[in-house]
C-alpha cells in the first residue's frame, strides 16, 4: 500500500508518517525543505520536495499512491494576515483534493479541528450535528471550515473522503507551536511558578496522540465518505487538568491566578509595545481567548462507527509526563 502524506514535519503528521511506515505503508511525504530535521526517518518514508500551495509538486508526489492523509495546515493564531491561512488551509487543500481526483485515489482522510464547531455550552459536549452558535473568532477556524466545504465539494465530484475533527492533542512527539498542551504539562513538571487566568473552570476535550493516529487508520478502513468524526478524549476543565498533572508528576509548582481581563489587557499592551519594535509576542489576546473557550466534545460517533477507542486522560498524561521528563 502506498500513501501520500502532507504535514509530515508537524506534530500529528510526523507521528502519522512513522505509524504508517511501521504498518507497511510506503509513504510519500511532501516537505518544503529536504534538509529539515523534522522529517521522519524510516525506510518506508520517501520525502518529496514541494508545497501544497503548488499543484504540480503535489501531483508529482501523489503519483501511484492509493491513499491520501492530509494533515498540513497553517495554525499560527498570532498571524494577522488571513492570506497565510487561506492559501494553505483552503487553496492547499483544494490542490491536494484536485490531484487526488485526477490520480483516482481510493480514499482521502482529511484532518480538521474541533474548533470549526465553535464553543461548546458548559457541560454540553459538541457533536457532529451541532450547528455553530457563534461567529468565527479567528482566521484559523474560518479557513478550516472553508476547507471542509472544499472537501465536501470534491466528495460530490466522486472523491471518497472522510473528515476528522481533532480536539486538543497531547502526548509524545515533536515540540511544535501547535502543541500547546504539552507546553503546559512541561511547565507544570519543571517550573516553580505558573501564572494563569482566574477562570479555570473552562472545559475542553483532550485527546492522546496515539488515539489520533489510530483514528486515521480506522477512518481509512471504515470512515464513510462525506462524514465528519470528532476525534477526542476526555473532557476536563483547567482546574482538573492542572491537578491531574501535578498529582501524576508529583510537582510542587505554585499556580498563581490573575484576573482574566487584567491579564488580557496586559497581553494587549505587551503586544502593542512589541509591534513598535518589530517584534512578535508569543501570546496575543486572540490566542488567549481561543485557549479560554469551552470546547467539550463527544466522540461517540467515532466510537460506534469506526470502533475508535479512547485512552483515559490519566494514562495519556502519565505517558506524556514520562516523555517530557527525559
Amino acid at each position: 500500500m502506498k500513501a501520500f502524506l502532507t504535514g509530515s514535519t508537524g506534530y500529528i503528521g510526523h507521528q502519522l508518517a512513522l505509524k504508517l511506515a511501521n504498518n507497511n505503508f510506503e509513504v510519500n511525504a511532501l516537505v518544503r525543505d529536504l534538509d529539515s530535521k523534522s522529517i521522519p526517518k524510516h525506510k518506508n518514508i520517501i520525502p518529496f520536495r514541494g508545497n501544497i500551495c503548488d499543484y504540480e509538486s503535489v501531483k508529482n508526489a501523489l503519483d501511484k499512491c492509493d491513499y491520501v492523509f492530509h494533515t498540513a495546515a497553517y495554525t499560527d493564531l498570532k498571524c494577522n494576515k488571513i492570506d497565510n491561512f487561506y492559501k494553505t488551509n483552503v487553496l492547499g487543500t483544494k490542490n491536494v483534493l484536485r490531484a487526488s481526483l485526477d490520480k483516482n485515489i481510493k480514499k482521502v482522510v482529511y484532518t480538521s479541528t474541533l474548533s470549526v464547531f465553535g464553543p461548546s455550552i458548559y457541560h454540553v459536549p459538541i457533536t457532529e450535528d451541532q450547528p455553530r452558535i457563534s461567529s468565527y473568532k479567528n482566521d484559523y477556524e474560518l479557513t478550516k471550515k472553508m476547507s471542509e466545504e472544499v472537501v465536501l465539494n470534491y466528495v460530490n465530484k466522486g472523491l471518497s473522503c472522510s473528515i476528522l475533527n481533532v480536539s486538543r492533542v497531547y502526548g509524545p512527539g515533536l515540540n511544535t507551536y501547535s502543541n500547546g498542551v504539552n507546553k503546559i504539562i512541561s511547565k507544570i513538571i519543571k517550573d516553580k511558578f505558573l501564572y494563569v487566568p482566574d477562570n479555570l473552570n473552562i472545559e475542553a476535550n483532550y485527546v492522546f496522540i496515539n488515539d489520533v493516529l489510530n483514528a486515521q487508520i480506522l477512518a481509512l478502513e471504515k470512515g464513510l465518505s462525506g462524514e465528519k468524526y470528532i476525534i477526542g478524549g476526555e473532557n476536563e476543565d483547567y482546574n482538573g487538568l492542572f491537578n491531574r498533572i501535578k498529582s501524576i508528576s508529583k510537582s510542587k509548582i505554585s499556580i498563581l491566578k490573575i484576573n482574566y481581563n487584567l491579564l488580557k489587557n496586559g497581553v494587549a499592551f505587551i503586544n502593542g509595545c512589541n509591534k513598535l519594535f518589530g517584534n512578535q509576542s508569543a501570546l496575543t489576546p486572540k490566542v488567549l481567548d481561543s485557549l479560554f473557550t469551552h470546547r467539550s466534545a463527544s466522540s461517540q460517533k467515532a466510537v460506534s462507527q469506526l470502533n475508535y477507542r479512547i485512552t483515559p486522560l490519566d494514562v495519556g498524561l502519565e505517558h506524556t509526563i514520562n516523555f517530557l521528563s527525559k
